[in-house]
């Protein structure tokens, strides 16, 4: 898939500025999620603190994961090799956006 994707963004300009545009609105978005979930949380203290461990160690796993099927799965010969990185953390903090907003409705609804 990601060779696949890797040709489909050589094909032209337009192809690479619509995956970074992409890639962008989804880095973004998940970054303000997880601001405004953190905010809506309230003061740091025990309970927060264990919310707060919960999405980064989700988002940590999701770290692993996605590195190590990059690494295993990825051929050498790969143009785009930063996009992709900065793809698979933007999907990084989308899990942790997804993850903190699960635990926003389970614990204050």
């Amino acid at each position: 898939m990601i060779d696949v994707l890797d040709r489909w963004m050589l094909e032209s300009v337009g192809n690479f500025n619509i995956f970074v545009g992409v890639m962008t609105f989804i880095y973004i978005g998940s970054l303000l999620v997880l601001f405004f979930v953190g905010k809506k949380f309230g003061r740091p203290d025990e309970r927060t603190n264990a919310i707060y461990l919960k999405i980064i160690s989700s988002m940590f796993t999701t770290q692993l994961i996605v590195t190590a099927v990059f690494i295993s799965l990825v051929d050498s010969d790969i143009h785009y090799f930063r996009q992709f990185l900065l793809l698979f953390q933007a999907i990084v903090f989308l899990v942790g956006a997804i993850n903190a907003f699960r635990l926003y409705k389970k614990d204050f609804n």
